[in-house]
């Protein structure tokens, strides 16, 4: 799979606030819902699944949450990225009370379970790389984030 076809414009959100978690998961879903990309179904089991297993994750170099929920939830697969004004409190990955600030938020929608664990270690691999980590964090345009990701996510190979 090219995981740079899950990555596009219309999905991805710079600068804006929110209050919580739970307010930017019924904002993005309000929004993947109304283009098509979820079923109804999927806030509750996006927010579900991470009361679960957080997606928060702390490196050396990015804080970031991954966010995802199961495949039936999803119509077409797609990443949204989320880069807020201010930090949204995440639970750290592995932990039940372990609280990270996260500035970065990959939410997935996979269909086709084989294709999920793939695409969240190139992720994590893509987070290690300092040089990725800080054109990403320096990028605020729409347009050029959706470049830059397509570019960085591309499989030569497909």
């Amino acid at each position: 799979m090219d995981y740079a076809t899950l990555f596009r414009m219309e999905l991805m959100d710079i600068g804006t606030e929110y209050e919580s978690k739970n307010e930017m998961f019924k904002r993005a879903s309000n929004k993947l819902l109304e283009k098509g990309y979820v079923k109804e179904s999927f806030q509750k089991a996006i927010n579900d699944r991470e009361n679960l297993y957080p997606t928060g994750l702390a490196t050396e170099v990015i804080n970031i949450a991954i966010p995802h929920t199961d495949t039936e939830h999803i119509n077409k697969p797609f990443i949204y990225v989320i880069k807020p004004k201010k930090p949204i409190s995440f639970l750290q990955m592995g932990t039940v009370n372990e609280k990270i600030n996260v500035q970065n938020i990959f939410i997935l929608g996979i269909t086709d379970p084989s294709k999920q664990v793939g695409l969240l270690s190139l992720i994590i691999e893509k987070i290690q790389d300092v040089k990725f980590v800080n054109d990403f964090i320096e990028i605020n345009d729409l347009g050029k984030m959706e470049t830059f990701l397509k570019n960085t996510f591309r499989s030569d190979g497909e």
